[in-house]
């Protein structure tokens, strides 16, 4: 029999942010969950609850969502040697990471032939489905797109439920014979997102560069690190992605920061703030970034000039809309994926979103992941914000 998960109330919330680029704030100060979903949002909500969370008017955002990382063996990385990373990352904000492809697996070949690119997949896909590490839903599985892949292998995958492939070694002096193509379309009539790496070639050295012509042609989902990863495809390409593509575009905190300068004056222009999703392309050459995301929010808000609120919706209900995935966006009957935060001690911001604004990092005082409390009373990751939330059991 499964564990009832607790009832749980947070009250006194100064500002909402939802995650949802239509509609980034909400009037309420109080959300009631019960069985690891929100059932209501609104103001002076009085339920009893076996957890209730006085947030002393902090701010309440959605979990974040890692829309590139690459996990490997549990909460142990080999590509930094690091252990705990996503542990860390939850401490950052981060309630879910989407895999854009199991790379750092110690002695893969690079590129993988089709059998071992499924094998690993397969895998992954199966490994993670029996491991929450501190409660983080990480979507692993994505298959490494290699020639002499058939039809049957993407019904397999659906049968597994792997949700994403990806681009990256394919051999695109390929392209005229149509495989690629036909990927695309094995992928899509089964609901299975594709992704490309963009720009230039990553970390392995063996990637397959990929700019504004190749992209057009295969008309993938997502556009990964469109901004660098860590190379980006020249400027003009990257603007005329918004322009000639339909394509969810992704930027990540590993990237080319000035590319980001240009991508979202275009974006603004055609009023497609949410078409971009916030990842971190890590752990990798760049790192270990618990606070990865938080750093990419606050970059595209004070240097870019993304409203605050708009930008959380690109770490949050963006990432989770592009990829088919439940939560990411606070409002009833939604996953209870939530993360409550306030400006840090001395900084000159007024809030949360100020924060964001000055670019200035916030402090975490709670995380909660299916409405379970997995950080409270404060990160190991951020500095303790100014106002701590309050923590009591028992009857609201």
């Amino acid at each position: 029999m499964s564990p009832v998960t607790p009832t749980c109330l947070i009250h006194n919330i100064g500002a909402l942010a939802t995650g949802d680029c239509a509609r980034p704030l909400r009037r309420a100060d109080s959300v009631y969950i019960e069985g690891g979903l929100i059932r209501e949002i609104g103001s002076g909500i009085t339920r009893a609850a076996d957890v209730v969370v006085d947030a002393h008017g902090i701010t309440a955002i959605p979990g974040l969502i890692d829309s590139h990382s690459h996990p490997t063996f549990g909460d142990f990385t080999p590509a930094q040697n690091a252990l705990g990373w996503i542990t860390h990352y939850m401490h950052g904000g981060v309630t879910a990471l989407i895999s854009a492809g199991e790379l750092h697996l110690p002695g893969l070949p690079t590129p993988p032939d089709a059998r071992t690119a499924m094998a690993l997949a397969h895998l992954a896909k199966r490994c993670w489905d029996n491991l929450r590490p501190s409660g983080v839903r990480v979507y692993a599985g994505t298959l490494l797109l290699v020639p002499g892949l058939t039809e049957s292998d993407f019904v397999d995958l659906q049968a597994v439920g792997i949700r994403l492939v990806k681009f990256i070694f394919y051999d695109y002096s390929l392209l005229p014979n149509g495989e690629a193509e036909r990927y695309v379309g094995w992928a899509r009539k089964r609901g299975i997102k594709v992704k490309i790496h963009s720009g230039g070639v990553s970390r392995s050295g063996v990637s397959q560069v990929a700019g504004i012509d190749i992209v057009k042609r295969l008309k993938p989902d997502i556009i990964g690190h469109a901004t660098g990863g860590p190379i980006p495809m020249p400027e003009k390409e990257v603007e005329r992605i918004v322009a000639e593509t339909e394509c969810a575009i992704e930027i990540c905190s590993s990237g080319n920061p000035r590319m980001v300068l240009p991508l979202m004056r275009t974006v603004g222009a055609s009023h497609a703030f949410d078409r971009v999703l916030i990842g971190t392309d890590t752990p990798g050459g760049t790192g270990v970034l618990p606070r990865g995301m938080l750093r990419e929010i606050a970059y595209v808000s004070s240097v870019a000039g993304v409203a605050p609120e708009v930008a959380i919706a690109m770490a949050t209900g963006n990432v989770a809309r592009a990829h088919g995935l439940p939560q990411g966006i606070l409002e009833e009957g939604r996953p209870a994926d939530i993360v409550l935060l306030d400006r840090i001690k001395g900084s000159v911001a007024s809030d949360v979103l100020d924060s964001f604004a000055k670019g200035d990092l916030p402090g975490i005082s709670a995380v909660l992941i299916d409405g379970q409390l997995r950080v409270a009373g404060g990160s190991e990751q951020t500095p303790p914000p100014e106002r701590p939330v309050t923590i009591t059991r028992g009857l609201a």
